[in-house]
């Protein structure tokens, strides 16, 4: 499985529901329309508030709502890096371009996009499986013992 996350900031003119309005309307249905038979699933996750700045578990620390530069947090599954390569293929063609690029330059700061291509693991669903975890004891209690060396992080 291979993913794509993007994060996508709009134009200081305008407001956050005005950004989201557009994308859904305009460059997600183009998206869907055009590349959508390569995806396996398309999440548009907006951010209306972030937490951070210190530690959660410290009163006073700092932690709480902060100001965070983008947007949209959206993400591609697709089958494997070579449905990744077909899309870029794709976007990259003459008339491609032109119609992702005019709608960009509508509503996304462009010099603000992040466009992390990666490998999932994906957990599908919420039961708990304790192979390979440090559950996976005789009395199933978490254990660190050797921990670094299945993970391959031994200290040098």
């Amino acid at each position: 499985m291979f993913r794509v996350i993007h994060l996508v900031k709009r134009k200081p003119h305008l407001t956050h529901a005005q950004f989201r309005a557009h994308f859904e309307r305009s460059h997600a249905a183009m998206a869907l329309k055009y590349c959508g038979h390569l995806f396996e699933s398309y999440e548009r996750n907006y951010v209306d508030q972030v937490y951070g700045g210190g530690d959660p578990r410290v009163a006073g620390s700092g932690f709480g709502p902060m100001a965070f530069g983008w947007d949209l947090l959206s993400v591609w599954t697709l089958k494997d890096a070579a449905a990744f390569a077909e899309v870029t293929r794709m976007m990259e063609s003459d008339w491609m371009q032109k119609l992702f690029f005019e709608d960009e330059e509508r509503f996304i700061d462009r010099q603000q996009i992040m466009m992390l291509p990666c490998t999932a693991v994906c957990d599908t669903g919420t039961t708990f499986r304790p192979e390979g975890t440090v559950f996976d004891t005789p009395d199933g209690e978490p254990s660190w013992d050797g921990w670094e060396a299945k993970c391959g992080m031994e200290k040098a």
